[in-house]
């Protein structure tokens, strides 16, 4: 087997992190919407002393030759067992040869494996509550038992394209029941009719009884009990969000949605009794009119993006009545990194 390619790594939390940053934006920015998950992580921030940038590119700031495969990924698994990884890899825009995809992928992670395993922040909580599970039945103790293990690996939104790389190579881990999901990638064109127009309007007004509210640290156990997705209270405190609030002073959430971090629409949820009264359609404009301004950059189109999983059609029928547009799949995917040889 020829040598794997050679991974650079750049560090994203010291004093050269906002001139790599956007030397990456720069390199992914001609590649959007497809590489808008990695870009939108990039852009949202929240880096721990372990964060890290790895490309098999000599340098950011030189364009690839034409036909050069590339690979750029941003890991740090200071948060795990949330998302540890996002990656972009040239072949989800253009052609590829299959032989030097999987070098790369092989050299990424295997990069990856080697680099120092920070403390999760999350240790403490989800071992003092591993009797929950999710919607999935998935369990506290899994996320535990992956959140301890540091062969276990999360990549987010991976490309369908990336998919089949991660296969021939044997890194996924099905580690849970679940397997490999896919989830559309939903697209929202803001400058872009209909939703130009639906924005314009404005999104304010809510049926008589509800009111809008700023979700508290106190909210965030509800918020927690009604998604699949296995998101720390630590990490929800630090998302902007909306919520609607039933009119009375002290009135409970009935729906909210937040800002990931990378950028997409998140936890969105109304409450079963509210439902039918497009409140979904409401809290999901309001969030790209007032919480997504750090995204949106001079002379870029302004694009919001969401994962809706496969099969959920209400959350679909939302997208679609706000204008969102679905052309490719992602997955979320456990990487077994036990499996690349020292």
């Amino acid at each position: 087997m020829p040598p794997l390619p050679e991974i650079h790594s750049h560090p994203l939390h010291g004093p050269s992190s906002t001139q790599t940053i956007s030397q990456a934006l720069t390199l992914l920015r001609p590649h959007l919407p497809t590489s808008i998950p990695l870009y939108r992580r990039l852009q949202f921030g929240r880096f721990f002393p372990d964060t890290k940038l790895l490309t098999n590119l000599p340098t950011l700031t030189e364009k690839p030759k034409d036909g050069e495969e590339w690979i750029l990924a941003f890991i740090d698994r200071t948060c795990r067992p949330e998302t540890e990884c996002w990656l972009f890899g040239s072949w989800e825009t253009s052609p590829h040869d299959e032989e030097k995809q999987d070098a790369l992928i092989r050299a990424l992670f295997r990069t990856i494996k080697d680099l120092p395993i920070p403390t999760s922040i999350h240790e403490e909580s989800i071992l003092a509550n591993d009797a929950e599970t999710d919607h999935s039945g998935t369990s506290r103790t899994d996320y535990s038992a992956h959140m301890q293990s540091t062969s276990i690996l999360l990549c987010g939104a991976v490309h369908q394209a990336t998919i089949p790389a991660l296969q021939r190579t044997g890194l996924i881990k099905q580690v849970f029941v679940a397997g490999l999901v896919p989830n559309h990638e939903y697209l929202f064109f803001l400058d872009e009719e209909p939703i130009k127009s639906l924005l314009e309007r404005g999104v304010d007004v809510l049926p008589e009884g509800l009111r809008w509210g700023d979700l508290e640290r106190g909210h965030l156990g509800l918020v927690r009990s009604r998604t699949q997705i296995p998101r720390q209270e630590r990490t929800l405190a630090v998302l902007p969000s909306v919520g609607i609030f039933t009119a009375d002073v002290d009135g409970e959430p009935v729906a909210w949605a937040f800002v990931g971090v990378d950028g997409s629409v998140s936890t969105l949820h109304v409450e079963p009794e509210w439902r039918g009264k497009g409140l979904a359609k409401k809290i999901t404009t309001k969030l790209f009119k007032d919480k997504m301004e750090r995204f949106w950059e001079e002379g870029v189109p302004r694009i919001a993006h969401d994962y809706i999983i496969k099969g959920n059609m209400a959350s679909v029928g939302v997208s679609n009545s706000i204008g969102g547009k679905s052309d490719w799949d992602v997955y979320w995917v456990r990487v077994d990194l036990s499996v690349i040889e020292d």
